[in-house]
């Protein structure tokens, strides 16, 4: 440790207020540049008194133990979640122990981070150093930085002393109300035995039985109870003999125990869409009285599309606390408090109705739990159960879901902008079923979790890409709407998120996809928990949602790509009243989303009944199969743009396409290599990164100012649609004549007669 010392007389400064007291004290000036040399200050002190950063709280532990300190009295300036850097059941017991033994306390920060690095440092003759400087208890700052502190050596009781402890006193009042461990230790002394409180410190690690956080817990408890709910008052069978028990309707519901009930046409149809209002039958036959009634205007057939509602407004649910940290139980109790639970010492006691809007708060999305066993897919809303899964469908109501599908993506063809219509119509389609198959990704997880799988590279993210006007959050929340039968009509705004919310949002025990609208690429990298997001999943973790993107931007890092399905926008629609063709294209839009479709409810009905995630192999093709399905049964044609046989960014691949594009117009010159060829640009350096990041891995390339190399030549000239010498040539054969073949096959068509425009744009 390079250090300067010298010994000061503080006498000549008394008439300055910055300094306090009389008689010698020593000062030195000290360059640390290693964390053990700075530890070394600490070894043996009797006390000592902190404001600092720190990493972890194993460090805490090995200074009160391998460095021989009495006690320590920490404040983590930095401290976010600090309880969840304790990930070892040891470590959580010697924590436990020495808090018990009053050798140790650590303060978390109550507001903005606490920048300040300060320690008094009490040893075992009554000096005291008083240390102040850049040095902190964080890894990071000893393997990145050098650090300097100033050391003043004086005796406990001094006047500079005593004022320098009053300094720490404002921190710990004025930044700090709650400690690290305090619910658990209090959890621990009501523990009945040593195998509780074992148990209890094995929740709060989250290594225990369940193998989640406390927070998590308390979830899955309720959605135990929620899933009795569902299995209880939606169970029907045709022989009242072979019921456990009998629902009766009557005329008033407030006095049934459990009523179901039917959407209300009237109230969620405008009176002018011809699909649910023109051309009822009049032969003065009621309506079928369960279910949502759908009437074709022009050949007059009624249809029921069969979704009942069930409401249990009197069930209740109970978490269990008495494994959980006190503080989060606290928490959980308290506001669920508010809305009528009853909070006891080991449990809470809820009305459905308090618990379902809990988490809606708290998450901004429903619960949302597949019952395989039971073929239901059950969503809480206040006190309804909503049953997604039903009988089977006719092929008229077939026949009228797949059309309004159609209608939504069409509105691309009668009212966008767009080079390459077939392919976004395509990639719209995609995010359909990727939102169908959503819900059921944790069935997937539990199929395909294995030592060998990296269940991340499998259970993919949705990134949907495009400008402002693309129309990309207006197709989020359409799909939000199917699949939650339009109790919820919008994502969650990017600027209300953050890494904490990516991270609670695995805790509440829902399927229900996350669906996080206009993200920018910077926010969402900085997002660590996507990264992993599956990674500790286990098949005893709650339930946990896909995540969705929408974003302006382009393409994020390659670790968070590998985790992303990624679907391109590349359309614009009139998004200003005075943009031509504004209103025609609003009226569509909006006579399509006041339709009624429940195809989310068939398709889950499919997917229950054949369960084909224990096969552990398709994800999203599962859904493409049943599509296919749906398609034949309801006798009406695939649209040319339904990504029947792959996914969409696969047939329509938007990074090939945007090279075809700038070959195609001369905006790009290929030089030879060895054994590679450079793509030189006609473009601002910026741009070219996008371009470089649209390339399969495989292609080994590496972009460089305005050029990229391509390790793999002959592999990228077969994706671009040319042979390598067509590349290395001026021009003249590469594209500048667009009628010229290249071989390369129209996805779309199955031709490979067409010129290059037709290939590129899949028209």
């Amino acid at each position: 440790m390079d250090e300067l010392t010298a010994n000061i007389s503080f006498d000549r400064f008394a008439d300055m207020p910055e300094f306090y007291g009389s008689g010698a004290a020593g000062y030195r000036l000290a360059m640390v540049k290693d964390r053990d040399d700075f530890l070394d200050l600490f070894e043996g002190a009797r006390h000592v008194d902190a404001v600092t950063y720190a990493e972890t709280p194993d460090l805490m532990v090995q200074m009160l133990t391998e460095y021989d300190i009495g006690s320590l009295d920490v404040l983590i300036g930095n401290a976010e979640d600090y309880a969840n850097q304790v990930n070892e059941v040891s470590t959580a017991k010697s924590l436990v122990e020495l808090r018990q033994a009053e050798r140790l306390t650590i303060r978390l920060k109550n507001q903005k981070t606490v920048h300040s690095k300060i320690y008094r440092i009490v040893m075992p003759d009554d000096t005291v150093k008083l240390v102040q400087g850049s040095a902190n208890l964080s890894r990071n700052s000893w393997e990145y930085h050098t650090n300097q502190i100033s050391v003043i050596t004086t005796n406990v009781g001094t006047e500079l002393d005593e004022e320098f402890e009053k300094f720490i006193d404002q921190y710990r009042n004025g930044y700090s109300d709650q400690t690290l461990l305090e619910g658990l230790v209090e959890a621990l002394e009501e523990a009945d035995s040593l195998e509780e409180e074992e148990n209890r410190i094995e929740y709060w690690v989250g290594s225990g039985d369940l193998d989640v956080s406390d927070t998590a817990a308390l979830n899955q408890d309720a959605v135990e109870d929620l899933k009795d709910v569902a299995d209880q008052v939606t169970a029907v069978v045709d022989d009242p003999e072979d019921a456990d028990e009998t629902v009766a309707f009557v005329e008033e519901p407030e006095n049934a125990e459990r009523e179901v009930i039917e959407p209300d046409v009237e109230a969620t149809a405008d009176e002018g869409d011809p699909d649910t209002t023109a051309g009822a039958p009049d032969d003065g036959e009621e309506p079928p009285d369960v279910g949502l009634v759908e009437s074709d205007h022009e050949t007059g057939l009624t249809e029921t599309l069969d979704r009942p509602r069930v409401r249990a407004p009197d069930e209740k649910i109970r978490m269990g606390t008495s494994k959980v940290d006190k503080d989060t139980a606290d928490e959980f109790g308290t506001s669920l408090r508010d809305r009528g639970a009853t909070v006891e010492d080991h449990s809470i006691t809820a009305p459905l109705s308090a618990y379902n809007k809990q988490v809606k708060e708290s998450t901004a999305i429903p619960t949302m739990s597949v019952l395989p066993e039971a073929e239901q897919v059950v969503i809480g809303e206040e006190d309804e159960m909503i049953l997604v899964a039903t009988d089977e469908p006719t092929p008229a109501v077939l026949d009228h879901c797949l059309e309004t599908i159609e209608d939504y993506i069409e509105t691309v063809r009668n009212h966008g902008h767009t080079q390459s219509e077939t392919a976004v119509m395509a990639q719209m389609y995609e995010a359909f079923l990727y939102g169908f198959w959503a819900p059921f990704a944790n069935q997937y997880a539990e199929a395909m979790s294995s030592p060998s799988r990296t269940l991340d590279n499998v259970l993919q993210h949705l990134y949907i890409e495009g400008k402002s006007d693309a129309g990309k959050d207006k197709l989020t929340e359409y799909i939000l709407r199917l699949v939650s039968d339009n109790t919820v009509i919008s994502g969650v705004d990017a600027d209300d998120v953050g890494v904490k919310e990516v991270r609670g949002v695995r805790e509440w025990d829902t399927s229900f996809p996350y669906a996080i609208i206009d993200a920018e690429k910077e926010k969402i990298q900085r997002w660590s928990p996507i990264r992993n997001y599956w990674g500790d999943w286990t098949p005893t973790s709650v339930d946990q949602p896909c995540l969705i993107f929408t974003t302006n931007d382009a393409l994020p890092k390659s670790e968070f790509r590998n985790r992303m399905k990624i679907l391109s926008m590349d359309v614009s629609f009139p998004s200003n009243p005075e943009d031509p063709g504004f209103r025609e294209a609003q009226e569509d839009l909006s006579a399509v989303l006041e339709r009624q479709n429940p195809i989310f409810s068939y398709v889950a009905r499919r997917m229950l009944t054949e369960q084909p995630w224990t096969d552990g192999n398709g994800t999203i093709e599962d859904v493409r199969r049943i599509l296919r399905e749906f398609y034949a049964e309801a006798g009406r044609e695939q649209p040319e743009y339904f990504p029947a046989d792959e996914p969409a960014e696969k047939t329509y691949d938007t990074g090939r396409l945007k090279w075809q594009r700038d070959i195609q117009g001369g905006r790009i010159t290929f030089e030879s290599e060895p054994n590679a060829i450079t793509a030189d640009f006609d473009r601002d350096d910026y741009e070219v990164y996008d371009y470089e990041k649209r390339l399969p891995k495989r292609f080994m390339s590496e972009k460089s100012s305005n050029s990229v190399y391509i390790g793999a030549p002959e592999e990228f000239a077969e994706w671009i649609g040319y042979s390598v010498d067509e590349l290395l040539s001026d021009g003249s054969e590469t594209g500048m004549s667009s009628g010229q073949s290249t071989g390369a096959q129209d996805p779309a068509s199955g031709d490979d007669s067409g010129g290059f425009l037709s290939r590129l744009f899949g028209d």
